[in-house]
């Protein structure tokens, strides 16, 4: 009797998943055709501000060999929230001005916790050029991203020569910062 109970419950739990993931994949493929197109004109009259520098994995100290983010586009007026799945706070652009992805990102003092979307959870990102602040971030790619659908960074994207922001000093107690 016990293992007819459980068979059933599983398999509603098996349904439960796939449609929340269903969900999910539809959240996702609304936003690429919502946002895959914009222009950075387009995005500039929504009230995002393109940063002059591209994010790279090394400007976290991280292998170069992770890749970047590209150049961002934030809407300075969401990032203390909300966090909602149809406006996100950041676009991604590569040089060429192409939409990569997007990024949910809220200021780490704004939220009790770190923030989900997709099933996924934030990742905390110390304050950077273009974030002076502690933040969460998740990102969205829409360009091929072969470390994931939501990795902060990308390998297939490149920061080129000249356009990262500049090396901040490092704070340390040694030193007195």
């Amino acid at each position: 009797m016990l293992k007819r109970a459980i068979i059933p419950g599983f398999a509603l739990i098996l349904l439960a998943g796939s449609s929340m993931a269903r969900a999910a994949q539809g959240d996702v493929e609304g936003l690429k055709s919502k946002y895959s197109s914009y222009t950075i004109e387009q995005a500039a009259s929504e009230g995002y501000v393109r940063d002059a520098f591209c994010i790279d994995a090394a400007s976290f100290g991280q292998p170069v060999e992770q890749g970047a983010m590209g150049f961002h586009a934030t809407d300075e007026s969401r990032i203390r929230g909300p966090v909602e799945i149809e406006r996100p706070q950041a676009l991604l652009f590569d040089t060429a001005g192409r939409v990569l992805g997007v990024e949910y990102e809220i200021l780490a003092d704004a939220v009790s916790a770190p923030p989900q979307l997709f099933g996924q959870t934030f990742t905390r990102l110390p304050a950077h050029a273009g974030m002076e602040h502690e933040h969460y971030a998740l990102h969205l790619w829409f360009a091929d991203n072969p470390s994931g659908l939501f990795s902060d960074f990308n390998p297939n994207v490149a920061c080129p020569p000249g356009s990262l922001p500049p090396r901040q000093p490092v704070h340390s107690p040694e030193h007195g910062h």
